[in-house]
């Protein structure tokens, strides 16, 4: 078994087999399509290390060592998964979590150098899903992984499950745009814009309502599944990632407008 140290060096480099016997515990698998995992590691050791682990366990990778690369990233991408170092050399990972957040729905997994109980803490209290210290056991961090993309594939099942009961059919259509319900992807002009399962259910939200306006509080309800409590920022934040997927300007045919405290999705006449 291989261990990422602070400071990886030709441990890193000489990698390792991954564990059968963890493969069938763990229940590696592909979904309905292959995922995606944005590695921001400032050690290129540490990064390629974590990448072929997760590439031998299925993933497709992305790797930036600053937010600077993180954020070019986002423009083309839409990764499932983020692993997110702390101390890097533009930046802090906890004090880019917000911004993060903006971009992507993805859930956000720590690994850092700052392994004392209070900086896992920090971590988790900052929106981390969850928190690895340095030095870590490869097959513990593919293990955190495989659970964080398993939470995700639960979550599209539970929606597929939730629209299926609706008996809409498999594809919307709005405009330019076109929904899957089996797959919950969302096509702009026939290309997939990548959304989350969060993401998907606030589009499709939004599009049921034919126009009508709809709160944060309802929105939030109808998406989260649970009560709200005072989470108009929370929508307002993925209203904004909805947006930037969507690619939604002035001059676009669909429009997602905020008045007299309620959104709705429109087609321009």
């Amino acid at each position: 078994m291989s261990v990422i140290e602070k400071n990886a060096g030709a441990g890193a480099k000489a990698g390792a087999e991954i564990s059968a016997e963890m493969s069938a515990d763990i229940g590696i698998g592909k979904a309905d399509r292959q995922s995606l995992v944005l590695l921001i590691e400032d050690n290129p050791d540490v990064s390629h290390l974590n990448a072929k682990w997760l590439e031998k366990a299925g993933y497709d990778t992305l790797c930036a060592t600053t937010l600077t690369e993180t954020r070019k990233i986002f423009e083309s991408a839409s990764p499932d998964i983020v692993v997110l170092d702390i101390l890097l050399p533009d930046g802090n990972g906890l004090e880019f979590l917000p911004e993060l957040k903006t971009l992507s729905g993805a859930p956000v997994l720590f690994c850092s150098s700052q392994n004392e109980d209070r900086d896992v803490f920090r971590g988790l209290e900052a929106g981390g899903d969850d928190y690895i210290p340095k030095p870590y056991n490869v097959d513990i961090f593919t293990a955190r992984v495989n659970v964080m993309w398993r939470r995700e594939r639960q979550n599209r099942g539970k929606l597929q499950r939730a629209l299926a009961a609706k008996n809409l059919g498999r594809e919307i259509e709005l405009g330019p745009l076109k929904l899957d319900t089996l797959t919950l992807r969302a096509c702009l002009e026939d290309l997939d814009v990548g959304l989350t399962p969060k993401q998907f259910a606030l589009l499709f939200t939004l599009i049921q309502s034919e126009g009508r306006e709809i709160s944060a509080r309802e929105l939030y309800e109808a998406v989260w599944g649970m009560p709200a409590n005072d989470d108009a920022r929370t929508i307002k934040v993925h209203i904004s990632q909805l947006k930037k997927k969507l690619r939604i300007t002035d001059d676009s045919q669909i429009e997602i407008n905020y008045k007299n405290e309620g959104y709705s999705l429109n087609l321009k006449q």
